[in-house]
């Protein structure tokens, strides 16, 4: 484990800043990593080390692990799952030094610890977040109002001459905190009345079915049926289904492996006969309902299984009252903002080193790309004349 001591409130040694490189070495501190992640509320399931070690063994190629923890005082008061690559920038190769999270990720941060003054949080602060002269620092699906986003815009900070931030995602949440009957009344008229007509042409054939499955381990039966479903889903077509896509299975399966003996992971499942058709995958964590994949057979497109599935899971949600929230884990879907208009915004911030192709990279974008844009933008809504 590298080593780095801070001085902080001129204190020397009271703070050291520990990278972790590799899979035994995060395994190895498991325990305090989930303690920390635990006293927020509720505990951020894309921070824990189960998701993490599952995201890593699943796209982590061609990537360089850099997990960092803050300790004070041998406490830990800081941790950002980190990891370095190359990639290319607007055509030009960089090195990206990015939180450890991607579209299959709710969410990402930098967690510091709550009780620490603010000279002390600022310092943890920016030694979890610090690039270096060759670097761009990508801070990927963070929330909009965090004090992460406030202290990585904040231009008297050093190194944060060159900062970018924009705009990443609005998730609907829907908080389980009432009765379904109290919750579906409210909804509105055209949501309720497109769900009816779906619900009656669903039922009226006669022969769907929806079952809700325990997943506790790899070699059931369903793991195949999800497979499939997604092999005939539109994601086929762009190369994003778990059949043709390998990382997005193996990330499935090791979250299988992480969370199925604890029973947290479960599929919804509509079935025609003996023909899967549509699932949506339940990851739940300190009683926030995830589901962290759903995908419906194309061919079945004309009985809104998607919906009717969505509709199925969130009136056992409530019938149960067992749960806070669910977290839809996508983004503002005109189907999602039918059911709540509660969102959690997100953005991503970028840091460019000082080296003098970052400077140029990061002129271009902060000064070039918009005027490019708007006048694209202008060309568009020009009237054409004769």
């Amino acid at each position: 484990m590298a080593l780095t001591s801070y001085i902080l409130a001129g204190k020397p040694n009271t703070v050291e800043l520990k990278r972790i490189r590799g899979e035994e070495e995060f395994n190895r501190i498991q325990p305090e990593w989930d303690e920390f992640v635990a006293k927020l509320a509720p505990t951020p399931l894309p921070l824990t080390h189960g998701w993490l070690l599952a995201w890593w063994k699943a796209f982590a190629v061609d990537m360089e692990m850099e997990f960092r923890c803050v300790y004070r005082n041998e406490a830990l008061v800081g941790i950002a799952p980190l990891i370095r690559t190359r990639e290319r920038y607007r055509g030009v190769p960089i090195t990206l030094l990015k939180l450890a999270a991607n579209g299959h990720s709710p969410y990402s941060s930098v967690i510091v610890d709550s009780a620490l003054t603010p000279s002390e949080t600022e310092e943890v602060y920016s030694a979890l977040t610090q690039i270096s002269s060759k670097e761009v620092g990508l801070f990927f699906k963070i929330d909009q109002t965090s004090e992460l986003k406030r202290f990585l815009t904040d231009r008297s900070k050093p190194g944060h001459e060159r900062v970018l931030e924009k705009p990443s995602l609005r998730t609907p949440v829907i908080d389980i905190d009432g009765s379904w009957k109290e919750f579906y009344q409210s909804r509105s008229r055209s949501l309720k009345k497109s769900l009816n007509h779906k619900l009656n042409r669903f039922r009226n054939d006669g022969d769907f079915t929806i079952d809700h499955e325990m997943i506790t381990g790899a070699d059931q039966p369903i793991i195949d049926e999800l497979i499939a479903i997604s092999a005939n889903s539109w994601k086929a077509s762009i190369g994003n289904d778990l059949r043709s896509n390998q990382r997005s299975r193996h990330f499935l399966l090791n979250l299988v492996g992480t969370f199925g003996k604890s029973g947290d992971l479960s599929a919804w499942i509509v079935r025609h006969k003996t023909t899967p058709v549509a699932f949506e995958v339940h990851l739940t964590f300190d009683n926030v309902v995830y589901p962290i994949r759903a995908d419906y057979d194309e061919r079945f497109k004309a009985y809104s299984p998607g919906s009717v599935l969505e509709y199925s899971a969130l009136k056992d949600l409530f019938e149960q009252g067992l749960y806070r929230q669910y977290y839809t884990c996508a983004d503002d879907y005109w189907y999602l903002s039918k059911w709540t208009s509660d969102y959690r915004s997100f953005c991503s911030v970028e840091l460019f080193g000082d080296s003098l192709k970052l400077r140029a990279i990061y002129f271009v974008e902060r000064r070039v790309i918009p005027v490019i844009k708007r006048l694209i933008r202008s060309t568009k809504t020009r009237p054409r004349t004769a």
